[in-house]
């Protein structure tokens, strides 16, 4: 298992070497959110389809 630093770093070394520091960390935080998304439906921290439509639904109102 690799370490969450040589995470990073294979994701960093995979952009393109023309990638601006803002892409850079736009990926960065995409990364985070899948492994925080990953930890809550590890949890059991989820909805169904239909609850998230609801709410979503509720937005607008």
């Amino acid at each position: 298992m690799s370490t969450l630093k040589e995470e990073l770093i294979k994701l960093i070394e995979g952009q393109p070497d023309d990638s601006t520091l803002e892409e850079i960390t736009q990926e960065l935080a995409f990364y985070l959110m899948v492994q925080r998304g990953l930890a809550d439906a590890d949890a059991g921290r989820v909805i169904s389809d239909e609850e998230m439509a609801r709410r979503i639904e509720s937005w607008g109102k």
